[in-house]
């Protein structure tokens, strides 16, 4: 086996296995789809071996890895990581979905640990760097694992089938907290320490703790209460009116994020922010959690990504994190807008004439400069 292989495999939110292979049929058509559970798709490659370094930008991809498919034993699995050259491991289980039973969820939770247990000694231990060569391994009850590898580097997963390692705390109001944790840490924006975020559906604040908690002010809009130790946070103002009733003279001119979790479809956030975006002169991006309602909706994501642009944004980075349900994070950054350029020389020929009020200008002194 050599570090490359003619398979690939990919980790999903189970249920969104259709909505991947479709992307990939217009991303990568030389990867055909082929093993195939629930959160986990493998694919064939036809025109050239899938390396290991490799992670096509699918929306509905949390990970990549190469594919050695499914290991019945133990010494199987060990023997592709030494012929892979393998040094660290990611085991966990395939993604059983937040509407599982709790049995299931607890047996998924065992066959990984049960797992991991076996495998830990003939790897090295904490995380791995740049360069390592990790093996990833999918496990289910009942299931030989299935097997990949990759190459590990800052724009990779970091942890066993592309979840993230944070603490939740209990006492939060939503669960979009977690969603926009994982979507800051994935996009990497450089929501800087003081920003002002504009949030839109703050409701019931969950996003709202998240942005401060990252350092950020943030205005909360939302008709809907906002939990009140949110509210009462250090940097957060809240607008409590619909987004529809937001005015745009009450927008500060040093907005510099918009963010939205509503509950609304990606149309109407498009609306909503079609018409507030000639107040926010200085926004340098769009942090977005849209719904996907419908298979509709998904197949219009890239119109959805084209007027983003036309609102400003360099460019459109989207997936679908761990957290998110039938929902993606959107992070779309807009350039600095260029200060203003001066006003260009007139070509050399004949001076026109002064209006007759017009004041004269200024000699220049011997300094070479203009009297002030």
């Amino acid at each position: 086996m050599t570090n490359s292989s003619p398979y690939a495999l990919a980790a999903c939110q189970p249920g969104m296995e259709r909505a991947l292979k479709a992307e990939l049929a217009k991303l990568r058509p030389d990867l055909h789809p082929g093993f195939q559970r629930p959160g986990l798709v493998t694919f064939s490659a036809t025109v050239k071996p899938f390396g290991p370094g490799d992670a096509p930008p699918a929306i509905f991809a949390r990970m990549w890895a190469a594919s050695a498919g499914p290991c019945a034993t133990l010494d199987a699995v060990v023997l592709t990581a030494q012929d892979v050259g393998a040094t660290h491991l990611f085991c966990g289980t395939r993604d059983p979905g937040d509407d599982a039973p709790p049995g299931v969820l607890h047996a998924c939770a065992h066959e990984a640990g049960r797992w991991e247990k076996r495998l830990a000694p003939n790897f090295t231990a904490g995380p791995p760097k740049r360069g390592d060569v990790v093996l990833d391994v999918f496990t289910a009850p009942n299931e030989p694992p299935v097997v990949g590898w990759h190459v590990h580097s800052s724009g990779r997963h970091e942890r066993p089938g592309g979840r993230f390692d944070y603490e939740v705390p209990e006492d939060l109001p939503s669960r979009t907290w977690c969603k926009v944790v994982e979507g800051l840490r994935w996009s990497h924006a450089p929501l800087a320490k003081g920003d002002l975020v504009l949030e839109l559906g703050a409701a019931p604040g969950g996003g709202t703790r998240a942005f401060v908690e990252a350092g950020a002010r943030v205005l909360a809009v939302d008709s809907m209460p906002i939990d009140p130790a949110v509210a009462a946070m250090p940097g957060v103002t809240v607008v409590a009116k619909r987004i529809g009733d937001l005015r745009l003279e009450w927008l500060p001119p040093d907005v510099r994020w918009l963010a939205c979790d509503a509950g609304i479809p990606p149309e109407d956030v498009l609306r909503a922010i079609e018409r507030l975006r000639p107040a926010l002169p200085n926004l340098r991006g769009f942090l977005l959690l849209l719904k996907l309602s419908d298979d509709g909706v998904i197949r219009h994501l890239p119109l959805t990504f084209e007027r983003l642009k036309q609102l400003g944004a360099t460019a459109v980075n989207a997936r679908q994190l761990p957290a998110n349900r039938r929902d993606i994070f959107v992070y779309a950054p807009i350039a600095p807008r260029a200060a203003a350029k001066p006003a260009s020389a007139k070509r050399p020929g004949k001076a026109a004439r002064p209006k007759k009020h017009q004041a004269s200008k200024p000699k220049p002194s011997a300094a070479g400069g203009s009297r002030r």
